[in-house]
């Protein structure tokens, strides 16, 4: 991910489109988009700061580790949906089928189909050691 711009250069722009600097020339001159540079005049105004907006920590960071593994353990057979229920019921923390499938796969954890005309419903199991 790339990094934002720097707190100095924001303000050293919207300097200048103070001082009268039209949005289009601002951004040949710093090489800014006019979207991004439409996007901190809106920051300003909106929060009084400059400051890049603190990053969401990830839901799958969330759930590393020993508390979430054993969790997995003790629900193998449930599809994703019934594990984020069974999640949310346990934790109080909200979690989209997709948040776990990114985390089983980061745990090594694989997703095993049933083949024919059974029933519908994702399997989980654990990585073979």
């Amino acid at each position: 991910m790339a990094k934002g711009y720097s707190v100095d250069l924001r303000e050293c722009v919207l300097r200048s489109l103070d001082k009268g600097m039209s949005k289009m020339t601002a951004h040949r001159t710093f090489g800014i988009s006019r979207s991004t540079l439409d996007h901190w005049l809106d920051l300003r105004e909106t929060t009084g700061s400059l400051a890049p907006r603190a990053m969401l920590r990830s839901r799958t960071r969330q759930l590393q580790g020993a508390v979430f593994e054993e969790f997995v353990r003790c629900h193998t057979e449930a599809t994703l949906g019934e594990m984020s229920q069974a999640w949310q019921d346990q934790s109080g923390v909200r979690l989209s089928a997709m948040s776990f499938s990114s985390a089983l796969k980061e745990l090594g954890w694989t997703r095993k189909k049933r083949v024919g005309a059974t029933r519908s419903a994702t399997k989980w199991h654990a990585p073979s050691s």
